[in-house]
């Protein structure tokens, strides 16, 4: 698969139905993990309300920990993903909420180890705060199935 992080390129990774726009006279990419768009032909969408860092118990993961509180979100959208069959790679939107951006490096450093190719279209918006004070990431997501 040819690298979807360069300007001008069009990856089509699994499910074959999404495809990652990085057309030529867009601006250049920020960082590795992220996408300028993605096209996807007709099908199955899943949408992923809100994930923060919560583990199967219902106890924070990361408490003050931004970094393992996003791999705990991003291992939950992943749950939810293979429950129907599918993976991070089907993820064409993502919207990610964080109370700072000082953690800004090391956020796109797990976006891109989790989305090496293909990454999905994305927004990334600093909010004030979440559903509960402990929380400093929270994450929803449209899949194609």
């Amino acid at each position: 698969m040819s690298d979807a992080n360069a300007a001008g390129t069009s990856v089509a990774s699994r499910p074959e139905r999404r495809t990652v726009l990085n057309p030529p006279g867009a601006p250049a990419l920020f960082r590795p993990g992220y996408s300028h768009a993605v096209r996807v032909t007709a099908g199955e969408l899943l949408f992923i309300s809100g994930q923060v860092a919560w583990d199967e118990a219902g106890k924070i993961v990361g408490a003050g920990d931004p970094g393992a509180q996003a791999r705990q979100v991003f291992h939950n959208l992943r749950v939810i993903l293979q429950s129907v069959g599918a993976d991070l790679d089907a993820i064409t939107k993502l919207t990610v909420y964080v109370t700072s951006f000082d953690w800004f490096e090391e956020l796109a450093a797990i976006r891109g180890e989790l989305f090496p190719e293909g990454p999905p279209a994305s927004s990334l918006i600093q909010v004030a705060g979440l559903v509960l004070a402990e929380f400093l990431i929270e994450v929803d997501a449209v899949a194609a199935i």
